[in-house]
């Protein structure tokens, strides 16, 4: 099985840009570079069972809760020094709607 080279930061910038315009209504018109800390090792918390986000969509700030599917919750886990969580795995794509179980979408 062959796997696919990295796309390029350019590429995946485009790629962040065109998930915020689809799910936001606005132009993503604006990029900065940041630094996404990989930690070594995590300590395995338990499954995620939901998230609570807020966002400016359309125009107008909006509050959403996503309560994961049972199949489809990432597990949540946290960084050695306690300051970062991490999703990991799970059956969820973020789309235009937000969060998307799999179990919600035509496969």
């Amino acid at each position: 099985m062959q796997r696919k080279a990295p796309a390029s930061v350019a590429t995946a910038a485009r790629r962040a840009a065109l998930i915020y315009e689809r799910f936001t209504g606005h132009y993503a018109d604006e990029a900065r570079r940041v630094t996404v800390p990989v930690p070594k090792a995590a300590a395995e918390i338990g499954t995620c069972d939901g998230i609570l986000y807020t966002t400016v969509r359309d125009g107008k700030t909006e509050h959403y809760k996503h309560e994961f599917a049972a199949h489809d919750k990432p597990l949540l886990a946290v960084s050695p020094d306690g300051r970062q969580l991490l999703l990991i795995g799970g059956h969820y794509r973020f789309t235009a709607r937000g969060i998307v179980d799999r179990s919600d979408r035509k496969e």
